[in-house]
């Protein structure tokens, strides 16, 4: 009996969907009790001959049956609900998690390992919500009032097997900090795997070229051989803990039954058809226990990634920015300036990055922003964006500061997924008409070439937009970009990858869209810039105004 009180609040945080799932987990256990008498009835009817009785047992036992096959139904869907909202309840609270600026910029955080906790770890919790905790409160309600029938039938019986299952329900705790221990180690190599995997497959292609195959195959075989042994650790553990539990329930009923028995031969024990309802409500006491202990073992992955949770987010320990209706799409259209007022930014124990930096973004301009590597330009971005905080100044957008849901981004590298292309616009706004999916694509330029795709809109993309052209898929980011109708649109040097003509398309897209928005764009190149009116350059901590017009 191991309770985890992150994954308790969890459930407790859906309390209809959680009280329905545990509720009717606990009747259809229950359901057993009229069928042990009315099997006990039936066996005493059988031995003294009793037809019409034996007869009405059966039906008794088969109506039993059937309600107990519809309240199952009823609460899987119930454990169904609760589950998808668990789900993405602690999906949603470690997303965010992840957006803080701490995590946006933890060099050590990996790609796999938030995969890894963000799904398998979910998935666990799932199962320890739904079945775990249902599990462990039928035993709790369960087995006390069994026993009790079963010392009013039996007294001693009763002792014996009330005893027993006390032992079962608490052999666990008796392993608990050495099992905590090695479900970390267990997780965090598990974790470790699917990191090494994940950037293995993404690098691929250049692990081949740098002729290193046959060396990350060999670290692939040194990750699965801990996360073996870890894996034979928590087993062994596992192991010991089961033959305890076993070891209570196996000689509690023995016990138990033996005593009925003893005192019944002797004749001084019950009728024979009290006998037959002890015998049957001792196999029911221990019941609960043995859902309990199968349903620990579905729900092991969810206590084994509390940890991962809990560092993203989950439980409100990382104190994570909640998002709230200011953050969600919506139609806005500039009405003022975006001002950087006397921004400056630096990391705890660095240099200064920004250093005052006082500049006015006005709706209606492409304005670029250009500078040498490590000046300071992402970092800007990110100020505007709300990823990082300024540690003096402000940055603000009609005389109030600026929000996440002001700003869409086009970045260096957009992220594109697997899906169609209507599926990719529509993460900018669900709720999207077809002729706003195309009135986007022209406005970023692209409208003719998505229509001379072999399914227009509903094409495939492959992961990553690898079926697409750089141009293409920056265009359609742009796309998206316009969907999301934000008042701020900042690209992120988004012709790097792009051949000069490209570049220029992107460019005088980026124009058309400053005609309703205010256009922020970072650069290197010079053919990016053709058409710009405006150039900042961005050096020593400070944005200062280049001469010379269109150009560096």
């Amino acid at each position: 009996m191991m309770v985890d009180k992150l994954l308790l609040r969890t459930a407790l945080r859906h309390p209809a969907p959680a009280a329905a799932t545990v509720g009717l987990q606990v009747l259809v256990t229950a359901t057993y009790l009229p069928q042990a008498y009315a099997l006990a009835q039936g066996l005493f009817a059988v031995v003294d001959r009793d037809d019409d009785r034996a007869v009405a047992a059966a039906l008794w036992i088969a109506g039993i049956v059937a309600v107990r096959w519809l309240l199952s139904w009823v609460q899987a869907t119930a454990a169904a609900r609760l589950g998808e909202n668990v789900r993405l309840g602690v999906r949603d609270e470690a997303l965010r998690g992840v957006l803080v600026p701490e995590s946006l910029h933890d060099a050590g955080r990996r790609d796999g390992g938030l995969r890894t906790a963000l799904v398998d770890g979910v998935d666990g919790v799932d199962a320890y919500v739904t079945r775990y905790l249902p599990a462990l409160a039928q035993a709790l309600v369960l087995i006390p009032l069994v026993t009790v029938l079963l010392v009013l039938v039996h007294p001693l019986a009763g002792l014996a097997a009330g005893l027993a299952a006390v032992g079962a329900l608490t052999a666990p705790l008796l392993w608990k900090r050495l099992m905590r221990r090695r479900s970390d180690d267990h997780w965090d190599t598990y974790e470790g795997l699917g990191s090494d995997l994940l950037e293995a497959l993404r690098g691929m292609a250049t692990l081949r070229l740098l002729g290193r195959v046959a060396e990350t195959r060999a670290r692939m075989a040194r990750r699965s051989e801990e996360l073996h042994r870890a894996t034979a650790r928590v087993m062994r553990t596992s192991l010991l803990d089961t033959a305890l539990i076993d070891l209570a329930v196996q000689g509690g009923t023995v016990a138990a039954a033996g005593l009925a028995l003893i005192a019944s031969v002797s004749g001084t024990g019950v009728p024979p058809a009290e006998l037959y309802l002890a015998l049957m409500l001792v196999s029911e006491v221990f019941r609960p226990i043995r859902d309990l202990s199968g349903a620990w073992h579905a729900g092991y992955l969810g206590t084994s990634a509390v940890p991962a949770l809990r560092r993203l987010g989950v439980g409100g320990l990382n104190a994570a920015r909640e998002i709230g209706p200011a953050d969600v799409n919506r139609t806005v259209a500039p009405t003022a300036a975006l001002v950087v007022d006397d921004v400056s930014f630096a990391y705890p124990d660095g240099p200064a990055i920004l250093d005052g930096v006082r500049e006015r973004f006005e709706p209606g301009t492409v304005t670029a922003v250009v500078g040498p590597s490590g000046a300071g330009k992402t970092t800007l971005l990110d100020l505007v964006l709300t990823h990082l905080s300024p540690t003096g100044g402000r940055v603000l957008l009609d005389g109030r500061p600026v929000r996440t849901s002001d700003v869409a981004v086009v970045s260096q590298r957009p992220v594109l997924f697997e899906g169609t292309v209507r599926e990719n616009l529509r993460v900018a706004r669900p709720d999207a008409s077809e002729a706003d999916l195309w009135e986007a694509c022209a406005a970023a330029g692209i409208e003719q070439e998505v229509r001379s795709l072999p399914a227009g809109l509903d094409t495939p993309i492959a992961s990553a937009g690898a079926s697409l052209s750089g141009g293409q898929r920056q265009r359609i980011a742009l796309a998206r970009a316009v969907l999301s109708d934000r008042p701020v649109l900042l690209a992120d040097e988004p012709t790097s990858a792009l051949d000069p003509a490209s570049a220029r398309t992107v460019t005088a897209t980026l124009a058309r869209l400053s005609a309703d928005r205010i256009v922020i764009v970072v650069a290197h190149r010079e053919e990016s810039l053709d058409g710009v009116e405006r150039i900042l350059e961005l050096t020593h901590g400070r944005l200062t105004p280049l001469l010379g017009g269109s150009h560096v």
